[in-house]
């Protein structure tokens, strides 16, 4: 469960992932940007393993894929102070909510595509209701924090997988290899980008990353 609280506003922001490799982490991290519709000027997070590349005097020195990817957002990445919950205690807080209200009211979570489709309503909710601490809106607090956020860049930075992409024919088809794979009607004309994984092939958005179809 990937998890991550802006800090003013307490606007809140949970997806999960069958996985906690570096890709999967960017990626979630640009959707969470995404949703904010911009970007913090730092961004703290735990000593993940796919972010750290070592520890010097008990700082953190970060991989050079997340150096990248935080050039690539504008933003200076920091890490949480190690034995302190403290520093960590705002996100350490949903991730117990989440676990208490979202994964028990809506188990089973065995479908990755049910699981975040609940966790993006359940999002919505808690984000329009009054926050217990701030006894304010977070979404109503976010319409006033984004304006001093860091502008989106135009294009997601690709890690991961090789991804390939394709024009949708007019059959509203992409041919890959040496198959061609059904994609919705409405994305005739327009660029996907096709990536692998052992078992499927997904077909996504450029830009947002929004899955359009699985193989």
């Amino acid at each position: 469960m990937f998890c991550a609280v802006l800090a003013w506003s307490r606007f809140r922001f949970v997806r999960f992932a069958t996985d906690e490799r570096a890709a999967t982490t960017f990626g979630l991290l640009a959707e969470c940007f995404e949703q904010l519709g911009g970007v913090p000027k730092m961004v703290l997070t735990d000593r993940m393993g796919c972010l750290k590349a070592g520890v010097v005097a008990n700082l953190v020195v970060p991989t050079a894929d997340y150096v990248r990817f935080a050039t690539f957002y504008g933003f200076r990445p920091d890490f949480c102070e190690a034995h302190d919950p403290e520093f960590k205690g705002m996100v350490d807080h949903l991730v117990g909510y989440a676990k208490r209200d979202l994964m028990v009211s809506q188990q089973p979570f065995d479908d990755l595509g049910r699981a975040n489709a609940c966790a993006v309503a359940w999002c919505a909710e808690v984000n329009g209701a009054v926050h217990s601490e701030i006894c304010a809106v977070p979404a109503e607090r976010l319409a006033i924090e984004q304006p001093l956020l860091g502008a989106l860049p135009s294009l997601r930075l690709e890690f991961g997988a090789r991804t390939t992409t394709r024009k949708v024919d007019k059959l509203s088809c992409v041919r890959f290899g040496s198959a061609r794979y059904s994609v919705p009607c409405r994305l005739i004309g327009h660029t996907v980008t096709i990536t692998t994984t052992q078992k499927m092939i997904m077909i996504i958005e450029p830009v947002t990353g929004e899955v359009l179809a699985e193989h």
